[in-house]
């Protein structure tokens, strides 16, 4: 999980908060297909030995290439399945999760780009759900529903679903204090100058008798 306190300067919103879909359960097909490519290419001469005996059998009815189409079916297969996974994966770099000081975001797309968003003002309810995998994982989706037509808008997979439910339900009270920025800190340097510019004393003037008394006296 990634917090992080980032200002707009154009538009004054603030990003309090941004994280991306837990990666173990928005990847676990990608995980199930490349165990997939593994039997694959550990049976791939298991494969090819029985597509040898099928055309020794089938030859005296047919000439079929039997071990030829086998090689290349296998090979094609398995070239797609990495091609969808790391589909998955381009697909879980590209979606973003963000609660700004202002509305609920949600970007996605590898090719077109989403961006989804709803204002704490128009927020009307909240629901999270976890599948058994997601409760290990503690991540879960979070569905959001506007007022507008019921509206909705949906944080999958998202991690620590109660925490991040916490932090909207506080942005929709306007209780944003805990994720303000501290003030910069003044630089040493710019201290050190201060305290040299101390304003000084002024000098105690001497009365007219104690100038008359050292300019006379004996």
């Amino acid at each position: 999980m990634l917090r992080i306190n980032r200002r707009n300067s154009d538009s004054g919103e603030r990003v309090l908060f941004e994280t991306r879909p837990r990666l173990i359960v928005r990847l676990k097909s990608a995980i199930f297909k490349f165990i997939i490519v593994l039997l694959l290419l550990y049976f791939f001469t298991t494969i090819i030995r029985y597509a040898a005996l099928l055309q020794g059998s089938v030859s005296t009815i047919v000439t079929v290439p039997v071990v030829t189409g086998t090689t290349y079916g296998v090979l094609i297969i398995i070239l797609l399945l990495l091609m969808w996974i790391l589909w998955n994966i381009l697909s879980w770099r590209s979606e973003n999760y963000k609660l700004t000081n202002q509305r609920v975001m949600v970007k996605s797309g590898v090719i077109r780009k989403n961006n989804v968003y709803m204002h704490y003002n128009k927020i009307q309810d909240i629901i999270i759900s976890q599948s058994i995998t997601e409760r290990i994982t503690n991540s879960g989706d979070i569905e959001i529903f506007g007022g507008h037509d019921r509206t909705s808008l949906i944080l999958e997979d998202i991690p620590n679903p109660g925490e991040v439910e916490n932090m909207i339900n506080r942005m929709i009270e306007g209780d944003d204090s805990e994720f303000e920025t501290n003030p910069p800190e003044e630089p040493q340097s710019a201290q050190n100058n201060l305290r040299s510019k101390k304003p000084q004393k002024p000098e105690k003037r001497q009365s007219v008798m104690e100038e008359y008394d050292k300019k006379f006296k004996l």
